[in-house]
């Protein structure tokens, strides 16, 4: 754990590190990772007084470069003629989602930092985890934790992708009738126009109704019976359902 940061990745701690042995330095560095990744809060929480400057806005920043001897940039990568900023006795932090000119970033910056994804940071995963669940118990206003899918997990965008997954378990574990009709009632308002939907549809209630029966009580004999239907046409369905 850095602080208020929540990591026990030793790369990152070793990022901390690095930036702590700088501070009274004025030379300037860049911290370089994929989006999400938590650039932004590290640096901020590491440099809580330092004034923020957004890449996205070249003047903007060009004249907080003007103003300030310390100063954080975000969104490096937006910004044009990186080489003709002035740098020269100041302490600049750059945020970027990439390296677009290697031998710039290479001339400007003392220390280069690279930020590792979340999925090669599984004891991070893990613990931030546990930080979103317990916010999404709090925005969904439910009474218990859910039972969280490992494997649902979605890492592919980082902290953003993670949380979101988080929010559809949490939300599909806990929705009832009403919430399920509702969702179908506006999916299907928006996309029925063919000549043969009953059938294009159809198979979002079947689907989920046969293989849910199929874990469940792992007989189709049994499952036929549960649900009423004769036995060759169980067989049927899951064949064109592709759950055999």
């Amino acid at each position: 754990m850095a602080g208020q940061f929540l990591t026990e990745s030793q790369k990152i701690q070793n990022i901390v590190k690095g930036f702590n042995l700088t501070k009274s330095l004025f030379v300037s560095s860049i911290l370089i990772g994929d989006a999400y990744t938590g650039k932004k809060s590290l640096v901020r929480y590491l440099f809580p007084s330092t004034r923020f400057a957004d890449g996205n806005d070249q003047k903007k920043v060009e004249q907080l470069l003007s103003e300030h001897n310390e100063l954080v940039i975000y969104h490096f990568e937006k910004l044009s003629n990186i080489e003709n900023l002035d740098f020269e006795n100041k302490r600049i932090i750059a945020i970027s989602d990439y390296v677009g000119n290697e031998k710039a970033i290479d001339s400007i910056f003392a220390f280069i930092y690279h930020m590792p994804p979340l999925k090669e940071r599984p004891e991070d995963v893990a613990l931030l985890t546990e930080h979103f669940i317990r916010e999404v118990v709090s925005d969904l206003m439910i009474d218990r934790n859910f039972n969280v899918d490992s494997r649902s997990l979605d890492l592919s965008a980082n902290n953003h992708s993670l949380r979101r997954s988080l929010y559809r378990q949490a939300f599909v574990q806990n929705c009832d009738s009403h919430d399920i009709e509702s969702i179908l009632y506006r999916y299907l308002y928006e996309n029925i126009e063919g000549n043969n939907d009953y059938k294009t549809y159809l198979p979002l209630y079947e689907k989920p109704l046969i293989e849910a029966g199929l874990k469940r009580y792992g007989s189709q004999l049994k499952l036929s019976q549960i649900l009423g239907i004769n036995r060759n046409t169980l067989r049927k369905k899951i064949h064109e359902l592709n759950l055999d």
